[in-house]
């Protein structure tokens, strides 16, 4: 008779903590949500546009051809901090040691879009044979300007926004 005893106390108790647990939760879905009023209200993150090597300095060394090494195209990605549901144009200027239609093909237009939904658009340089050429030289990509009211750089310096190819002899 007392096993039947304790086994109803035990679901009594059980009964009981189950209530109080199922009290305590709806107690803070109604109540935490609102405890802080006066939280404050963040804005959202700005809209930014950049370019990042893979190296650390944002520089990366392609050779020209004409020494019998391999030439390479340098890639320069810009990249968006977050998806846009619209193409954001970007603008951005050559400058550096290296002459476009000598040692170098510049890309058509100095701005690339950046298609809806995506993260990132290319911008190719192409090295070009100089026999000429003897020691290294830069070209230098700046990002200028973006549409959609993105903002150019990222961090807190606004860095990220050059971008330097070394073209090797």
């Amino acid at each position: 008779m007392s096993l039947l005893i304790h086994i109803s106390k035990f679901r009594h108790m059980k009964n009981k903590l189950s209530i109080i647990i199922s009290y305590l939760f709806i107690s803070c879905l109604v109540v935490a949500p609102s405890c802080k009023k006066d939280d404050p209200v963040y804005p959202d993150a700005p809209k930014r546009v950049y370019t990042v090597a893979k190296v650390p300095d944002g520089t990366v060394t392609f050779t020209n051809s004409a020494t019998g090494k391999k030439n390479t195209t340098g890639v320069a990605r810009v990249y968006l901090n977050q998806l846009y549901a619209s193409d954001v144009s970007v603008s951005f200027s050559l400058t550096g040691t290296a002459t476009a239609g000598v040692d170098y093909t510049p890309p058509a237009e100095l701005s690339v879009t950046i298609p809806a939904g995506s993260w990132r658009a290319d911008i190719n340089i192409v090295g070009l044979n100089n026999t000429l050429q003897t020691i290294k030289k830069t070209v230098i990509i700046t990002l200028n300007a973006a549409t959609q009211g993105f903002e150019i750089g990222l961090g807190y310096a606004n860095a990220y926004g050059v971008f330097t190819y070394t073209i090797t002899p």
